[in-house]
This record gives structure tokens, C-alpha cells and sequence, in this order.
């Protein structure tokens, strides 16, 4: 295993291209009716399209992320190599523990770029420095700045993956924290992960144990809901799970078509102010976002993700027994009674917030801080 610093320098070629592919861009038809009733809104993309070529600008954003130390991190997981990309900040305390933050889809480590500072630095934001953590936040394999792999892989693969750079930064006594895709990292890690000790969820339906079936009215209540969500929502998995290299022809082609598939999910799944996706996000924000899916190219192989998955499948009987948390944010489509999630995971802490959806460290930073330094505290001798 092998560990070089990183410094994201996307070629002017690239942008070059981007930019031009953006104002060639055909446009759809907009629907009669409510604007997001059939996909993205024409208006808000057209708005957003021309935010990102008259006033966007790259380089500032890309020097912003820079200013965390960013690696990348070689590794072997059966036979197979990987690169995992990572910002890693140690944090400023007497003892920081560290907590693994993971990503899910559409998302980034762009969504955890304003927690890493309260995170690792808590004195420096009117905090107790005791409560200082050690952060590393890495790309899920396929995305953004890790390496692509050569075939559709799952969650257990990267979670195998990430372990093992977690080891080769020197840490064995870790908190695996995420949502979607990273709560199914994180799931795996809690369950095998040879470093991971503990697990922190913003996502209760990423790793499910096959054997937890819905049994009680609350229970079954939920389970009814959320597939009446998907019958509504699940269009895109649909697709990414069965035929991704197919879409990934036309996305590859269109950053438009990248920047409203995604662009359509942050507004369908976050808790937003009168369906304003900007009471919530910036423009700079979202664009940042899209731009790491952009700048590799990895839109394809982060849809790879729902195809892989089906060949790795949490196995019957499982569970993770060490200490889970989970913080339940009311605006997360796919929630779930708590009596649920203990089917599938050792709950000793749940914590029901007052706001923040599917995207949680994104739309309530604060919140996401406080929770996951609560937990970590309840892990610290004192």
C-alpha cells in the first residue's frame, strides 16, 4: 500500500470542453404544470446553466477544496487494485479520535466540506478542544478522484478497500460514519471492518440485514412508504441497477444531462423551504458537486455502484454488534421506526433532529457536527 499527496488540478482542456459542451447544449421541451412534476425544472437548470458560464468559476472553487490536505492511497482488495481518494485532516485536540466520513450518491465529499473544520478543529469554532476529531474523507471507488474500477462493484468491496487505507494512514481504531452508499460502506465496516470500532448512520436503509422483515404496524407502515417513494423516485435506480453503461453514453456526452440528473435529487430529497432548492443550497455548492462527477468523467462508473451491489449481498443472519448510532433527520426519504433499524444494527444512541434531510451534512452542518461529536464523546474516556 502505498500513500502520495494530491493536489485536484482538473486540465484546462477539460474545462475547456465542459464549457463549450454547456452552451451547444440542446434543450427539452418544459412540461405544462408544477416544474419538478416530471424531472428537473427547465427554469432552474436554464438559471443554474447560466450562473455556472457567467459567474462560476473553478479554479477559486477547486483552490477552496485544496486547502485540505488531500491523498491518495493505493490498495490491493482480492487481487484487485484500487486507488482510494482521501482528505485527511488530523484533528487539533489532545487525543482526536478519527471518523471515516463517507458519501453516497449523487453526492460527494464536496457535501462534508463545511463540517471538516468544526469537526477537527472545534476550538477554533467556540468549541471544547477535547472534542477534536481526526477526519478522513474519501471518494467512494468510481468517483470523483479515486480510481475507476474495470468491472461494477458493491459497497462491501470499497468498505474492504477503504479499511485497508485507513490501516495504511495508521489508524485501527476508527468511526465509520455515512449516508446512502456511505451508510452501506459503513454498514460493512461496522460488520468486518478490521479497524472499525464503532458506526455513525444518517441512513438507516444502506445495510440491511436480509432477516429484517417489518413486523409491526409501525413497521410496516414505514415499509409501505417508502415504496410508494420509490414508485414515484426510483426511475433512476431502475436504470443504474440493471443497464448503467448504457445511460452512461448520453451522460458522458452532456454535462447538462449530468448537472440536472443530479440536480433533480437534491431537490427531491433534501428538506427544502417552499421547494426552493436555493433556501437551502448555493449555487456554488451544487455546481461543485456536479463538477467532481464532471472532472473524471465518473458519472458512468458511479452508477456502477447499483449494478455491483446485487453480487454482494449482506448475508443472512448478519448484524453489526458494535456500537451504531443513528441520527434521524426528518426530511430523509427513506426512514424508518427504530425498532426497524435494531434488526439490522446495535443501536446505543438515536437522535431525532429538527431538520436536514437526505443530504445531511450539507443542508445542516451544525446539526451534523453536533451529532457526530456527541457520539464520538460517548466513545472517549473522559
Amino acid at each position: 500500500m502505498t500513500i502520495r499527496p494530491f493536489r485536484i488540478d482538473v486540465p484546462q482542456a477539460r474545462l475547456d470542453w465542459i464549457a463549450r459542451r454547456l452552451d451547444d447544449a440542446q434543450w427539452p421541451d418544459e412540461a405544462q404544470g408544477d416544474a419538478w412534476a416530471y424531472g428537473a425544472s427547465l427554469p432552474v437548470m436554464r438559471d443554474l446553466v447560466a450562473y455556472w458560464r457567467e459567474h462560476y468559476d473553478w479554479r477559486a472553487r477547486e483552490a477552496a477544496m485544496n486547502r485540505f490536505p488531500h491523498v491518495l492511497i493505493d490498495v490491493d482488495v482480492d487481487g484487485a487494485p484500487y486507488t482510494v481518494h482521501a482528505i485527511h485532516v488530523v484533528g487539533k485536540g489532545p487525543s482526536p479520535k478519527t471518523v471515516l466520513i463517507t458519501h453516497g450518491w449523487p453526492g460527494s465529499f464536496v457535501e462534508f466540506l463545511q463540517s471538516i473544520e468544526p469537526l477537527t478543529d472545534p476550538a477554533a469554532h467556540g468549541g471544547d478542544p477535547a472534542d477534536a476529531v481526526t477526519v478522513v474523507v474519501p471518494s467512494l471507488i468510481g468517483y470523483g478522484f479515486s480510481s475507476k474500477p474495470a468491472r461494477p462493484i458493491g459497497s462491501r468491496t470499497i468498505a474492504k478497500a477503504f479499511d485497508k487505507a485507513m490501516a495504511a494512514l495508521g489508524y485501527r481504531d476508527y468511526v465509520a460514519q455515512g449516508g446512502d452508499w456511505g451508510a452501506s460502506v459503513s454498514g460493512w465496516l461496522g460488520y468486518e471492518g478490521a479497524g472499525c470500532t464503532a458506526v455513525h448512520l444518517n441512513f438507516a436503509f444502506g445495510w440491511t440485514s436480509p432477516d429484517a422483515r417489518p413486523e409491526t404496524e409501525e413497521e410496516i407502515a414505514a415499509a409501505g412508504n417508502l415504496a410508494a417513494i420509490w414508485q414515484q423516485e426510483g426511475g433512476y435506480m431502475a436504470i443504474q441497477s440493471t443497464k448503467p453503461v448504457t445511460l452512461s453514453y448520453a451522460m458522458a456526452d452532456s454535462p447538462l444531462g449530468v448537472a440536472a440528473w443530479i440536480v433533480e435529487k437534491f431537490h427531491g430529497w433534501s428538506q427544502l423551504a417552499d421547494g426552493d432548492l436555493w433556501s437551502i443550497y448555493s449555487r456554488d455548492q451544487i455546481l461543485d458537486n456536479i463538477m467532481v462527477y464532471l472532472a473524471n468523467n465518473t458519472f458512468g462508473t458511479a452508477a456502477w455502484l447499483y449494478r455491483g451491489v446485487y453480487d454482494e449481498p449482506v448475508p443472512a443472519g448478519a448484524r453489526v454488534t458494535k456500537p451504531v448510532a443513528m441520527a434521524n433527520f426528518p426530511g430523509e426519504p427513506a426512514r424508518f421506526p427504530r425498532s426497524s433499524v435494531e434488526k439490522s444494527y446495535n443501536i446505543v444512541r438515536w437522535t431525532d433532529l429538527a431538520k436536514g434531510g437526505h443530504f445531511a451534512a450539507m443542508e445542516q452542518p451544525a446539526l451534523f457536527v453536533d451529532e457526530v461529536r456527541a457520539f464520538v464523546r460517548t466513545l472517549q474516556p473522559r
